[in-house]
């Protein structure tokens, strides 16, 4: 993708328009042009007109961009602020940052699911092998990972906290995500959300509710949840070879 975002700029502007055209535009805006042959003065006064801040048109982007870049510069800001905050036992004798982390560990593995059994729901469903069956199985391979992966990483953090097991990047990665709130980035990769810790584990609860009684139907649902899906293009392109 940069190839080619590199190769647009290089055919829209190296081009001999930009040196016959007078005032040839380099954007939608008007600010920006190729200025008229002169002095060096005159180049650095064409510069002291252009506007401070670079809108999204100017590199021939949507203006929806700007919208994503403030969105992730703020994101960024919070996440700062977060990790500034003083992380020591209070003077009252209050709860400290291992206690914390280690109490909301306890809980999380406390309620988390089971991996969802994927060899008898494949047994079972290979005598109707429909493009829905094929859906649930995958997403049962995807959240039975995530599953793997959040219980191993607790379990590690555990270790870690009492002293068994040294701390690692990862390990102290998923420490600080958890005592700010924050889904740790390991567990992203199965979906995308933008809900803090607490409302992420109870999504990712109800979402394997859903596979997990499925499967043990091994009939496809009335009505479907299409944000518990980790792939909803699969699942849209199953239902159209269904009722195809």
């Amino acid at each position: 993708f940069d190839r080619r975002l590199l190769n647009t700029y290089i055919a829209d502007m190296f081009r001999d328009d930009v040196i016959k055209e007078p005032f040839f535009k380099l954007s939608i805006l008007p600010h920006y042009y190729v200025p008229r042959d002169g002095s060096l003065n005159s180049y650095r006064e064409y510069v002291s007109m252009l506007p401070t801040v670079d809108h999204p048109e100017a590199f021939g982007q949507h203006p929806n961009a700007d919208i994503t870049s403030q969105i992730q510069e703020t994101r960024m800001m919070f996440e700062v602020l977060l990790s500034l905050q003083p992380r020591e036992v209070s003077a009252a004798g209050g709860e400290g940052p291992e206690e914390k982390v280690l109490n909301m560990l306890t809980n999380i593995l406390k309620q988390l699911h089971d991996s969802i059994d994927y060899e008898t729901t494949a047994k079972i469903l290979s005598v109707d092998p429909t493009p829905l069956n094929v859906v649930l199985l995958q997403e049962i391979q995807r959240y039975n990972d995530l599953l793997v992966v959040i219980k191993q990483q607790l379990t590690a953090l555990n270790k870690g906290i009492e002293g068994y097991v040294v701390m690692s990047t990862d390990l102290e990665e998923i420490f600080s995500a958890i005592f700010d709130g924050r889904v740790p980035s390991l567990w992203e990769r199965t979906y995308p959300s933008m809900k803090p810790l607490a409302s992420w584990t109870r999504d990712l609860y109800s979402r394997v509710d859903m596979f997990s009684n499925w499967a043990l139907r091994a009939k496809a649902p009335e009505v479907f949840w299409m944000s518990a899906f980790s792939f909803p293009t699969g699942f849209l392109t199953a239902v159209l070879q269904t009722s195809a």
